[in-house]
């Protein structure tokens, strides 16, 4: 391999410092990405690469995800359906009923990771019921990244546990082991981080418990009659997605049902034109009848989640480079190789699990390859690969939309709009590592 470790650091940190300025200015993505690319086809040039086998073996890899591209930019047009259909408002209209005294905060923590095991989706679970209880909770003012961090963390149950979530099976075959065996190591550390972060989420959110409103509830509930057909036929929508999801039936499938249910809710029931439905789908829905909520009940659009898309097709790309010229390979070869012991074993599985996270912006080549590389130490130590895939599922996966780069991230502000910083209070996405880590000192055992 003609690549060298200074090539690869160059590479690796000019593409960090590209990524925070693009994240310190506010500026899209897509020029970091697209900067990297170009220098590493430069540095290889240089280093006597065959760049054009390079990026042809890159594409090649990237275009087998087209469909999570898809998939992607239609949850843009998902989350204006269920606006511009009235189901968000039904659900809105029907849940004032029942919150009054209630600790919303830790409800909406509780609510999502509950049906985020069912969907089998962080980002489906949280562009769904997650926006859901996120108009409820800015209708009735709790702190926008207070909410929108409690949803997160209840939404990311689903990539560490559902087990018709995607991610959850590709660990289960990486680490090859089952499921139910898997779940038995997992709830060892995950029960104590859902009660750790639902106790922080219980104290942050008593603040804003929602008492003796009961008029100002019944106004935001008469606006909503007077802006959406208000009707319980509309309920069906969020039953079928959930259900669907429950069935395991492919998410891009489960997307467009949504699509086509809610548009024809939004033509029959909403009275909107056949015209009206697209522009919402294509641009976003944007108008709640001229009332007071109209600043909540807006958002979404094809176009909105198309450069989301494109962004999660670049960074692919971007890694796929990174991979295929070996430069990943040279940086974690001697982290991998100075493991001596069960706990440092454990540690640096994790520690490894989320530095190819954050480095490759998705969970997915972090997962795959910190499995592959170390599976074989966790036989060697007399480990179970069980803890291993708990291990992944404590790191790696659930620290994803920490970071403003992410792809996941990224469709969390998208589905929300920007300017809302929600990281300070995605608990769960702390507590899990940190438990992971302590968990590591139950193991001791020979060096090697």
């Amino acid at each position: 391999m003609k690549s060298n470790k200074k090539i690869a650091y160059r590479l690796v940190i000019s593409a960090i410092l590209l990524i925070l300025t693009a994240v310190g200015l506010n500026f899209s993505l897509l020029y970091s990405f697209g900067a990297s690319i170009l220098l590493a086809i430069i540095l290889f040039s240089r280093e006597g690469y065959d760049v054009r086998t390079l990026l042809k073996g890159a594409l090649a890899d990237t275009l087998q995800y087209k469909w999570l591209y898809v998939t992607v930019a239609l949850i843009g047009a998902t989350v204006a359906i269920w606006l511009s259909s009235g189901t968000i408002a039904t659900m809105i209209y029907y849940g004032f009923d029942y919150i009054e005294g209630v600790n919303f905060v830790l409800f909406s923590f509780a609510a999502v990771t509950l049906c985020s095991l069912f969907m089998g989706t962080a980002v489906g679970t949280f562009s769904t019921i997650g926006l859901i209880l996120f108009s409820i909770g800015s209708i009735i003012g709790i702190p926008s990244g207070l909410l929108v961090g409690a949803i997160v963390s209840g939404s990311f149950i689903s990539d560490k546990l559902s087990p018709i979530s995607g991610l959850v099976n590709i660990n289960l075959k990486v680490c090859e082991v089952k499921y139910n065996h898997a779940v038995r190591h997992v709830w060892k550390t995950l029960l104590p981080s859902l009660l750790l972060a639902g106790a922080i989420f219980y104290f942050l959110g008593q603040k804003y418990v929602v008492y003796d409103q009961g008029e100002a509830l019944r106004n935001v509930q008469m606006q909503l009659q007077n802006s959406f057909s208000i009707q319980p036929i509309l309920l069906i929508f969020p039953i079928v997605i959930l259900a669907m999801s429950m069935l395991g039936i492919n998410s891009l499938y489960t997307v467009m049902t949504g699509i086509g249910l809610g548009s024809l809710f939004s033509y029959f029931i909403q009275k909107q034109s056949i015209s009206e439905i697209l522009h919402h789908l294509i641009f976003g829905f944007r108008d709640a009848g001229g009332s007071e909520l109209s600043h909540i009940l807006r958002g979404g659009g094809l176009l909105r989640m198309l450069e989301v898309a494109v962004i999660g097709a670049t960074v692919i790309f971007f890694v796929n480079i990174l991979m295929k010229s070996g430069v990943i390979d040279l940086i974690v070869g001697d982290f991998v190789h100075s493991i001596h012991s069960p706990r440092q074993l454990l540690q640096k599985t994790g520690i490894l699990s989320i530095l190819l996270t954050v480095l490759t912006c998705d969970q997915t080549v972090g997962l795959v390859l910190t499995a592959t590389l170390l599976r074989e130490r966790y036989d060697r130590f007399g480990i179970k690969r069980e803890v291993l895939f708990r291990t992944l599922s404590d790191t790696g996966i659930i620290v994803a939309p920490l970071f403003p780069w992410n792809l996941n991230y990224l469709i969390i502000v998208s589905v929300i709009g920007k300017g809302i910083f929600f990281v300070p209070y995605a608990a769960l996405c702390f507590v899990a590592p940190v438990i992971s880590f302590v968990s590591s000192f139950c193991y001791s055992g020979k060096k090697v």
